[in-house]
C-alpha cells in the first residue's frame, strides 16, 4: 500500500467524524467556534460558559461539564442541546474543548481534560480499551442508517460510461483512498469489494485526509474512494466523481462513532443521566430537522450546526446525505463485536477485549 503526499487545502470540513486530532481548545456555547487552528501546547485552563440561572431549590446540583468539540455534525446532539438550553434545564453548564475524534480523545478523557467525548470506534479505540482505561461507550455518535450514511463508495467520473453506476469491479486494480487505516471506512471498503468478489488486495490502497481526497480526484492521482460527505456532494457537483452505494447499503447499521464517558461520568450515574437527557433531546431535534426534513426544525437547527461545525453553507446541509444519528441513540453492540473481529483478523488489534466491560447502554 502506498501513501500519497499531503496537500494543504482550504475546504469545508466533513459532515461526519473527522480523522485528525487537534490540540485542545475551550469554546463556550456563547461563542461561535473559530475555524482557525487551535492554540498549540498543553490543555488550556477552563473557560467558563455563560452563567446559568440559579437552580430551583428542588433542582439538580449545578455542574460544569467539559465536552469534546470536533466541529462535526455527528456532535449535533451536544451543540443543539447547548444552544437550546437543554443542558441548562438539567443544571449543567458546558464547556466545549476542541479535540480530535480519533483514539487521541481517550487521553483527554482519562486525564480529565474532558468529561464526555464523541469519537470514532476504530482499532485505536479497541486498543485503548485493551489497556483497561476507565472510559465507556454509552450512546450512539454516528451510524450507517437508511438515507443517513455520510460515507460511501465513490469513483472518478471519467472511469465510467455516461450514466453508469459504480460497481465493485470498477475498482479492481485502481488506486483507492480512505481517510484512516484501521477504521470504519477501511471495513466499509472491504465489505464493498467483497460484495463483488474482490478483496483489499485487489486495489492499490492509499491513505489521504478527507480534504486532500478532493484535489486527488481532480488531479487524477486516485481513481476511487470510500469517502465522506460533504466532500462527495462537492465532487459530484463538480463532475469529478460518481456516487456509488452509501454506507447503509454496504454495511447496514454499522456503529461508526460513540459517546464516551470518562471517569467522572462513569462514577456519577445521576450526572450521566442528566447529560443523557439533554443530549437525546438535541439528537432528536437533529433527526427531525436534518434527517426527516421537517422544514421548521431544519431552519432551527442548521444555523446551530453552521455555527459549531466547519460546514458553513446551508446548501450543503440541503444537498448532502446527512450523518446518521439515532433518535434513540443505543449503540449497536453487534456491530462493535463484528468490527473487533475484523481488526483482530487484519492485525490492527492484538488483544481481544470484553465489550461488556466498556459499553453501557443503560443510560440511554
Amino acid at each position: 500500500m502506498s501513501r500519497l503526499p499531503s496537500r494543504a487545502v482550504v475546504l469545508l470540513a466533513c459532515l461526519t467524524l473527522a480523522c485528525t486530532a487537534a490540540p485542545p481548545r475551550s469554546v463556550s456555547p456563547a461563542q461561535a467556534p473559530a475555524g482557525a487552528p487551535a492554540d498549540q501546547g498543553t490543555a488550556p485552563a477552563a473557560v467558563p460558559g455563560p452563567a446559568s440561572p440559579p437552580a430551583a431549590a428542588a433542582g439538580p446540583e449545578p455542574a460544569l461539564l467539559r465536552i469534546s468539540h470536533g466541529q462535526i455534525t455527528s456532535s449535533a446532539g451536544n451543540y443543539i442541546a447547548a444552544e437550546k438550553g437543554y443542558f441548562r434545564e438539567e443544571g449543567l453548564e458546558v464547556e466545549f474543548i476542541q479535540t480530535g475524534t480519533g483514539s487521541d480523545i481517550f487521553g483527554f478523557l482519562v486525564s480529565g481534560h474532558t468529561d464526555v467525548g464523541g469519537g470514532l470506534i476504530s482499532a485505536g479505540a479497541f486498543n485503548a480499551f485493551a489497556r483497561n482505561i476507565p472510559v465507556k461507550i454509552v450512546a450512539d455518535h454516528g451510524a450507517n442508517l437508511p438515507n443517513a450514511s455520510a460515507g460511501g463508495a465513490v469513483i472518478r467520473t471519467d472511469l465510467l460510461a455516461p450514466g453508469a453506476s459504480p460497481q465493485p469491479a470498477d475498482f479492481a486494480g485502481r488506486r483507492v483512498a480512505i481517510g484512516t487505516e484501521g477504521s470504519s471506512q477501511h471495513i466499509g471498503l472491504d465489505r464493498y469489494l467483497q460484495s463483488g468478489g474482490l478483496t483489499l488486495a485487489d486495489v492499490d490502497l492509499v491513505f489521504l485526509t478527507l480534504p486532500d481526497t478532493l484535489p486527488a480526484f481532480q488531479n487524477k492521482a486516485i481513481d476511487g474512494s470510500y469517502w465522506q460527505e460533504p466532500f462527495t456532494t462537492i465532487a459530484v457537483e463538480r463532475g469529478l466523481a460518481v456516487r456509488g452505494p452509501i454506507g447503509f447499503d454496504i454495511y447496514p447499521y454499522q456503529q461508526i462513532g460513540g459517546i464516551l464517558f470518562g471517569p467522572r461520568m462513569n462514577g456519577d450515574r445521576e450526572l450521566g443521566l442528566r447529560y443523557m437527557r439533554a443530549y437525546v433531546r438535541g439528537v432528536r431535534d437533529y433527526v427531525k430537522g436534518v434527517i426527516d426534513r421537517d422544514p421548521a426544525t431544519f431552519d432551527e437547527v442548521v444555523p446551530i450546526l453552521i455555527k459549531y461545525t466547519t460546514v458553513k453553507e446551508r446548501a450543503l446541509f440541503e444537498k448532502a446525505i446527512p450523518s446518521g444519528l439515532k433518535a434513540d441513540p443505543v449503540p449497536n453492540v453487534q456491530s462493535l463485536v463484528d468490527d473487533q473481529e475484523w481488526y483482530l483478523a487484519h492485525g490492527y488489534q492484538t488483544q481481544r477485549v470484553k465489550l461488556e466491560d466498556f459499553v453501557d447502554t443503560t443510560l440511554v
